[in-house]
């Protein structure tokens, strides 16, 4: 790979881990010690930020040529995350069951009580992507489209894997409006679903890369890049999971306001 090849590789790579970690981290800082005039002022800001979201994915995604259109949609669904995210965070978007999950429940009942918990959050979600779809179905440009599906499905399998069961449940990452989510988490080294959707993300993302390399050189190159990268950290987000050790470090900067 030449000198312009690693750079052209290199950039929206590290534009992808910036945007995840620095994201990540925001949000964890700023739902510590929520209270009411704190979570309209967010809510405020996210709802803004969603707006200039779908807003920048319509723009951008009649542009299919040049750098700056696959990092703009793909920051403007960055944003429009900010507040899916935000706005379960703070208790808004949750589900119509808000309190612990019944105690000694195992099968059918406690993965009902589960999705009880979250399902304005996941109705939400599917808002949300249909209103993306319209937005940029007329375009040229899909970046932006193809992120939120990304999100949304590594999203779901975390979802997953943290009710069946692993190692590493990241608990402190919950505010207190939402703390009673933890009780329908369950931690064991690993459970039997995780190899499987382990597997299919893995090979997604070993698909995602390919079309990356495929494309240097051409107009979509940096999207694709952007689009691997981030599949690329939902993986990773995945292994944090079940290794044998706490990763909070990563995050401290979030964490450092503590409850």
């Amino acid at each position: 790979m030449s000198e312009a090849g690693h750079v052209a590789f290199i950039v929206p790579f590290a534009s992808a881990v910036l945007i995840w970690w620095l994201g990540t981290i925001l949000l964890l800082a700023v739902t510590r010690k929520l209270y009411v005039s704190k979570i309209i002022g967010l809510m405020f800001l996210s709802a803004i930020l969603m707006q200039l979201g779908f807003f920048g994915l319509y723009y951008f995604s009649q542009h299919s040529e040049g750098s700056y259109a696959a990092y703009g949609s793909f920051l403007s669904t960055i944003l429009i995350w900010v507040w899916l995210e935000s706005s379960f965070l703070v208790g808004w978007v949750t589900g119509p069951r808000k309190v612990s999950c019944s105690p000694n429940l195992k099968g059918f009942e406690r993965a009902k009580q589960a999705f009880q918990a979250v399902l304005h959050h996941e109705i939400h979600i599917l808002v949300l992507a249909l209103g993306i779809f319209l937005v940029t179905k007329d375009g040229e440009n899909y970046v932006g489209f193809y992120a939120f599906l990304i999100l949304w499905g590594m999203r779901t399998s975390s979802k997953l894997n943290l009710f069946f069961g692993v190692r590493n449940l990241y608990i402190n990452f919950l505010p207190d409006k939402i703390a009673y989510l933890s009780t329908y988490f369950r931690q064991k080294s690993c459970n039997a679903l995780f190899p499987f959707l382990f597997a299919l993300a893995f090979t997604i993302n070993l698909l995602f890369w390919n079309n990356a390399f495929m494309s240097l050189g051409t107009s979509q190159n940096v999207g694709n890049i952007l689009l691997a990268s981030l599949m690329t950290l939902g993986v990773l987000e995945h292994i944090l999971m079940i290794v044998p050790f706490n990763c909070n470090g990563i995050w401290r900067f979030g964490l450092t306001v503590q409850k």
